[in-house]
C-alpha cells in the first residue's frame, strides 16, 4: 500500500506505523502528531494531479473476506465488477427504490458498499451512520426521505422497534433488502409500504447473483440476475438436475478477479471456469435457487451479516496457553441469526473463565469473531484422529 487513510479515533493503531510505513498517512478531521489530515493533503496536491485511467478489468478494491485455516483473504473486485453490481440492482429494484440510502452496514462489507455505489453512480443520496442506532436511523429516515437500507440480523427488527416507539411510519421507505428471518420480514411489510427483497451472494460475486421478493416466494432466494449464470455441480464437476442438490456456482462480469496474492487459493474456487462458492442449492422447476446449507469445506458461521470462519477462531484459541484443545461451532440465535460458540477443554490443573476466553481472542481478531459463549469440556469427540465436528455440535449444538 501507498496510503493509508484513518479516522482520528484510531490515531493510537495509526501511530504503530508511523515509523515503519514510507507512504503517505492521512488522518481524516485532524492533524495529530504531524500526521497529514485530508484537507492539508487535498490543498497541498497538485491542482491537476497525474491520474492513470484504469481499464474496466483493472482491480478496484479489496473486500476482506472470512479467514480460511486462521489466513484472511482479500476479494479482488474489478471496475467491471463494481458497474455490474450496479446495473444489476437497478434492473431488479428501480432507480427510485434505490435514490436514497441509509447506509446501516460497515464500508467493508460488500452489501455496504454495493448498495453506496448504486446510489453514488444515479445521482442519489447516501446518508451514514457512524454506529448503528435504531432510534437515531427512524428520524435520519424520515427526515431525509430516504428510501431504503440493507439489514441483517438484528438491524431490521430493532429500527421496526424504534419506529413504533416514535409512531413513525417511515412513510419514505420502499424496500428493505438482506437476509432476515419471516418473523421480521412479515412486521415489515404489514406496519410499512416497503418490501424486503433477498439473495444469494458473497465478497467474491460483488454482492448478490440471485434476487426475490421474499413473501413471493418464502425460502427462495430468488432467480439468477441478468448479469450471471448460476448453476450446481456435484463433487465430480457435473451439473446436477434441476431439484438435486449441488454446489452452487457463477459464471457472468460480477464475479472477482481472485484472491489477493492467493494464487492457489483463486484457481481451486474458479476451477473449471466457474466460480466455485463452497455453498449448497437445489434449483427448482421454475428456475429460483434456494440456499441449502455449506460445503463441510467451508464450515462458516453467519453472525449479524458477518462471516466468521471457525479454523480462525480456533487457531487464535489455541495459542493461549491453557487451551489444550477446542472446536468453534455456530448454534441458532434469535437476534444474530448465529451464534459463535467455543468448546473449549484446558490443559491439565488450569483454569479459565469465559470472558477471560472471550477478551482473549477480541485481542487478536476482530470482536465480531468473539464466542459468545464458551463450553468447558473434559474431552472433544474425535474421529480419524481429529475432532469430530459433526459429534461436538450434535452434543453442543443447541
Amino acid at each position: 500500500p501507498t496510503i493509508l487513510v484513518y479516522d482520528e479515533q484510531y490515531q493510537e493503531a495509526a501511530d504503530q506505523f508511523k515509523e515503519s510505513f514510507s507512504g503517505g498517512i492521512i488522518c481524516v478531521n485532524s492533524s495529530n502528531n504531524g500526521l497529514s489530515s485530508l484537507s492539508q493533503w487535498w490543498d497541498s496536491s497538485p491542482e491537476e494531479p497525474d491520474i492513470t485511467t484504469p481499464s474496466p478489468n483493472d482491480g478496484a478494491i479489496i473486500i476482506p473476506t472470512a479467514a480460511v485455516g486462521g489466513i484472511p483473504k482479500g476479494a479482488l473486485l474489478s471496475q467491471n465488477n463494481i458497474l455490474a453490481s450496479v446495473l444489476a440492482h437497478l434492473v431488479h429494484f428501480g432507480e427510485e427504490s434505490m435514490s436514497g440510502l441509509l447506509s446501516l452496514l460497515p464500508p467493508y462489507h460488500v452489501m455496504g458498499l454495493c448498495s453506496a455505489w448504486t446510489t453514488l453512480l444515479s445521482a442519489g443520496k447516501v446518508v451514514l451512520q457512524r454506529q448503528f442506532d435504531a432510534e437515531d436511523a427512524v428520524r435520519i429516515l424520515d427526515a431525509e426521505n430516504l428510501t431504503y437500507f440493507g439489514s441483517f440480523p438484528p438491524i431490521l427488527e430493532r429500527v421496526l422497534d424504534a419506529a413504533n416507539s416514535q409512531n413513525s411510519k417511515l412513510n419514505s421507505l420502499k424496500m428493505v433488502y438482506g437476509l432476515e428471518g419471516p418473523q421480521n420480514i412479515e412486521r415489515l411489510e404489514k406496519e410499512t409500504n416497503a418490501r424486503f427483497w433477498t439473495g444469494f451472494g458473497q465478497a467474491e460475486t460483488s454482492e448478490f447473483i440471485t434476487f426475490c421478493k421474499a413473501s413471493d416466494h418464502p425460502g427462495s432466494a430468488g432467480i439468477p440476475t441478468i448479469l450471471n449464470r448460476v448453476e450446481l455441480f456435484d463433487d465430480a464437476g457435473e451439473a446436477v438436475p434441476t431439484g438435486n442438490e449441488g454446489e452452487i456456482a457463477v459464471k457472468g462480469s460480477n464475479v472477482f478477479l481472485g484472491y489477493w496474492e492467493m494464487p492457489e487459493d483463486t484457481a481451486y474456487a474458479r476451477r473449471n471456469g466457474w466460480h466455485h462458492t463452497g455453498d449448497i442449492g437445489r434449483f427448482d422447476e421454475n428456475g429460483r435457487l434456494y440456499y441449502v446449507k455449506r460445503k463441510a469445506e467451508k464450515e462458516l458461521i453467519k453472525t449479524g451479516g458477518e462471516n466468521v470462519y471457525p479454523g480462525e477462531v480456533e487457531t487464535v484459541l489455541l495459542t493461549h496457553p491453557n487451551i489444550q484443545a477446542c472446536c468453534v461451532i455456530g448454534i441458532p440465535d434469535k437476534t444474530w441469526g448465529e451464534s459463535v460458540v467455543a468448546i473449549c477443554h484446558l490443559q491439565p490443573e488450569t483454569e479459565l473463565t469465559q470472558e477471560e476466553i472471550r477478551e482473549f481472542v477480541g485481542s487478536k481478531i476482530a470482536g465480531f469473531k468473539k464466542p459468545r459463549k464458551v463450553i468447558f469440556a473434559a474431552e472433544l469427540p474425535h474421529k480419524d484422529g481429529e475432532t469430530d465436528r459433526e459429534e461436538v455440535k450434535k452434543l453442543y449444538g443447541s
